[in-house]
């Protein structure tokens, strides 16, 4: 097999549905400290709810809907034209 044989079939990679504490505690009018405690309490999993990225931590959408609920996510995405043709 030649390189030029190789075909990628990786995932393409999206940040959609990622949000920073920062961003996640605007939508839902709390403290990002509130995110952070959360995971000192092991309410948001590292590596699976949450990651740091540097200084930075990141959130999944669906621990936010399980933690937090979906109806500020929800206005947060039609107010900021996120939502998808669904």
């Amino acid at each position: 097999m030649k390189n030029g044989d190789l075909k990628y079939s990786g995932s393409c990679g999206s940040f959609e549905g990622l949000y920073t504490f920062l961003e996640a505690a605007k939508i839902y009018g709390v403290g990002d400290s509130c995110f952070r405690k959360q995971v000192a309490r092991n309410k948001l999993v590292e590596g699976v709810d949450v990651k740091k990225m540097g200084t930075t931590w990141i959130i999944t959408e669906q621990a936010l809907i399980r933690n937090f609920g979906v109806e500020k996510l929800l206005e947060y995405k039609q107010q900021n034209n996120v939502l998808n043709n669904e």
